[in-house]
């Protein structure tokens, strides 16, 4: 029984650090996810600029919305998803990018405060 809970630590060591190496990469490997984006929340459509790029998704193709304390996570399907900061919220903005959600019916697990 204890030669399995050593595998088992092994093993959920090596999934810990493969995924650590493989968000890497990925970060690295993106440009466009580490530049600095601008959000713009319309009643239409969302609309992101970065330095080398202008996106913009309508409200009915996002996926879901997550909201805690520090940020909206906006999914475009169950893998993908920007994060949004909401440290360059007022108050008020939140709670009107809170009401583009649910006007749009984006499925969403919002905060109440």
């Amino acid at each position: 029984m204890e030669s399995a809970s050593v595998w088992l630590l092994v093993f959920f060591v090596f999934i810990m650090i493969r995924t650590y190496f493989n968000v890497k990469n990925i970060f690295y490997s993106n440009q466009k996810i580490q530049e600095n984006i601008s959000y713009t929340f319309r009643d239409e459509k969302i609309c992101m600029e970065g330095e080398t790029f202008n996106e913009d998704f309508t409200w009915n193709s996002i996926y879901k919305v997550k909201e805690n304390k520090e940020w909206f996570l906006i999914y475009h399907n169950a893998q993908t998803m920007n994060m949004v900061s909401k440290k360059f919220f007022t108050k008020n903005q939140i709670s009107g990018l809170r009401d583009l959600i649910r006007e749009n019916k984006v499925k969403a697990k919002l905060r109440n405060d």
